[in-house]
């Protein structure tokens, strides 16, 4: 077979490895920077020739650090809150029922997912600053719910086509009301699609730079992207070796949590993905 020939063993083998280059090599070259003293920076080597923990040490001494760290972990968890709690009810709407509109809007939804976030940024901006919501966490909460939903959504549907509808009818024979179909049969059997589409949204607001660039001016809301930036990256103060550190160390949480809850996530990816 050709699953099991020579030629298939290399490809996959290659394959593996360059992804796996690609994949990892960044990160490696992260820890290896924050471990080189300043005056070895720009050096290549492939390891530090004098390792130290003294960048990683000022990393926990700055307590901005931590003040961003704070507005990140508020802003995400907030945004991935409502956007699953949004997305849950729009996607079981897709899945279980069927009215005029429906695939409009399903396709209205995803193609707001085309535009470049660039351009939506100008748009958005306008309306944050007519509204007055600029320099906000609801600002970045907004605009952070706006481009999580699409996927969250789809995502969510897809788990929930899953579900068999003679659940749903047999639910409705024995008295069920809808609000107790879908809180009580539906949502306890979507769990893994509810936690990957938390676990998205959570690490989109948690990445995200040009929205908090733009949207939050003051120094104490700044989320941890922008306020790593403005920490340690500027005009006559370039420390790659702080900044480095600081990103191994701010990315530890994030994925302690997404290790935790990997499973789920790779089931609410992966469901329809095969229908027999």
């Amino acid at each position: 077979m050709f699953e099991k020939s020579k030629s298939y063993r290399i490809f996959f083998w290659i394959s593996f490895i360059l992804i796996g280059l690609f994949v990892l090599f960044p990160l490696y070259w992260m820890i290896n920077t924050a471990l080189k003293p300043i005056t070895e920076v720009l050096t290549p080597d492939i390891w530090p020739k004098h390792p130290t923990l003294v960048n990683f040490m000022e990393v926990f001494q700055n307590k901005e650090i931590l003040l961003y760290f704070k507005n990140s972990f508020i802003v995400s968890i907030v945004t991935s809150i409502l956007s699953t709690f949004v997305a849950a009810y729009a996607a079981y709407s897709f899945s279980k029922y069927r009215y005029k509109g429906r695939i409009s809007f399903m396709l209205l939804i995803l193609v707001s997912k085309m535009f470049p976030y660039a351009v939506l940024l100008l748009s958005i901006y306008v309306m944050m600053q007519t509204l007055g919501m600029q320099d906000s966490y609801a600002a970045l909460v907004v605009s952070y719910i706006t481009f999580a939903l699409p996927v969250a959504v789809w995502t969510l549907k897809t788990y929930f086509d899953e579900i068999p509808d003679a659940l749903v009818e047999a639910a409705k024979i024995d008295g069920a009301s809808n609000f107790g179909i879908i809180h009580k049969i539906i949502f306890p059997l979507a769990i893994p699609g509810l936690i990957s589409t938390a676990i998205y949204s959570f690490v989109w607001s948690w990445n995200d730079i040009l929205y908090s660039l733009t949207l939050i001016t003051s120094a104490e809301k700044r989320t941890l992207a922008s306020g790593l930036i403005m920490t340690y990256i500027g005009e006559g103060n370039d420390n790659w070796a702080g900044m480095m550190a600081a990103s191994v160390v701010v990315s530890i949480p994030v994925a302690i949590i997404f290790i935790a809850v990997q499973r789920f996530f790779v089931q609410g990816l992966t469901a329809g993905a095969v229908k027999g």
